[in-house]
């Protein structure tokens, strides 16, 4: 677990990560690595970030990172994160900034 900066972490991370925790419990593929992160391009909100990964096909795993997005005191905001340009898709991810990581949402205590 990384420390988190400049998020208040008795509001802020407990209810994204609370969040976190629930979508775990209802991934029907392996899901883990969830972040908290900031966008230049989403300002005045927080995205929480994971990984999905398909092991249906063994042989072919499928990973797919997956986004929601928070108001700054941890409400759940309806936002997409979708691009279909890829150079603004790419944009957006080298301009992420990781606050917070929690490598498997069972594991996040409080």
């Amino acid at each position: 677990m990384k420390k988190a900066h400049n998020i208040p972490k008795e509001i802020v991370i407990h209810k994204i990560m609370d969040r976190a925790i629930a979508i775990n419990d209802n991934c029907s593929e392996l899901c883990r690595n969830f972040k908290i992160m900031e966008s230049p391009l989403h300002e005045g909100i927080y995205i929480l970030r994971w990984t999905t990964i398909d092991i249906t096909n063994i042989e072919k795993p499928i990973q797919k990172y997956r986004y929601e997005c928070f108001e700054k005191d941890g409400t759940p905001q309806l936002c997409s994160i979708y691009y279909q340009d890829q150079t603004k898709a790419n944009e957006f991810f080298e301009n992420l900034i990781p606050l917070y990581t929690q490598q498997f949402a069972v594991n996040h205590i409080h």
